[in-house]
């Protein structure tokens, strides 16, 4: 496991600062357990009195939640747990899911392209490669698809390292599931979102980050073009 350097004096929000690093750094996603009580407070060299009371902490900010007799688990910040109520409880419309996704998507994949390893690239082009595979087989398993469409969005948008993106990562995967619902099944759409896709992945890998933002961008105009239009069709009917 990766240390954190320890800090002092050891003050409670310094420890909490402390532990949101360790997440981090380990990747920890909602529902994740931290390791035991005893092994952080030898990890970060501080008492365990001052531990709990950093738990605390990030637990009275929604970013940890505290089980007795379980352990404490990372929570879905606030931020997320609000936007994903107001999905729930609102019905947004097709513009409204492709707006957010361009807000977020585009500036991240500009990040992205200043940013990415050699490592990320082959994952990209493995779920690329991926793509190609179930796209060939018939006939087309479309919720698996759609599910490496997104992922192949959601890596370039955690390449990006944003806090505020990554913290919402698991909202923004809802909206692609409900923007993506049928613009995939439509005739030739997902060969056009293959070429698209590998001219993004391309721009990345040439550091290129104004012409990858320029790509998504036109990649999810036209997405929205559409969608819109199916939906209008299907009102129509």
């Amino acid at each position: 496991m990766s240390a954190v350097t320890p800090l002092a004096p050891q003050r409670a929000a310094r420890i909490a600062t402390q532990l949101i690093e360790l997440i981090e750094i380990q990747n920890l996603k909602p529902n994740d357990r931290l390791p035991s009580e005893r092994t952080l407070a030898e990890l970060l060299a501080v008492s365990r009195p001052s531990l709990r009371e950093a738990l605390h902490i990030l637990q009275a900010q929604g970013l940890v939640q505290i089980k007795h007799g379980q352990g404490t688990f990372v929570q879905e910040p606030i931020v997320a747990q609000e936007l994903r109520a107001s999905m729930m409880a609102t019905t947004h419309g097709l513009n409204e899911l492709f707006d957010a996704r361009e807000v977020l998507e585009v500036p991240a994949s500009k990040w992205a392209a200043a940013k990415a390893t050699k490592e990320d690239i082959r994952l990209l082009r493995a779920t690329l490669n991926q793509i190609e595979t179930v796209t060939s087989t018939t006939p087309i398993d479309y919720n698996q698809l759609q599910a490496l469409d997104a992922k192949f969005h959601l890596t370039i948008v955690g390449i990006a390292e944003n806090r505020f993106i990554n913290q919402t990562l698991n909202v923004l995967q809802d909206v692609m599931k409900m923007s993506m619902e049928t613009t995939l099944r439509l005739p030739g759409r997902s060969d056009v979102s293959k070429r698209e896709h590998n001219a993004i992945l391309d721009a990345i890998e040439a550091r290129d980050g104004e012409l990858v933002s320029k790509l998504t961008l036109q990649h999810i105009s036209g997405a929205r073009a559409v969608a819109l239009a199916d939906a209008n069709e299907k009102n129509e009917r």
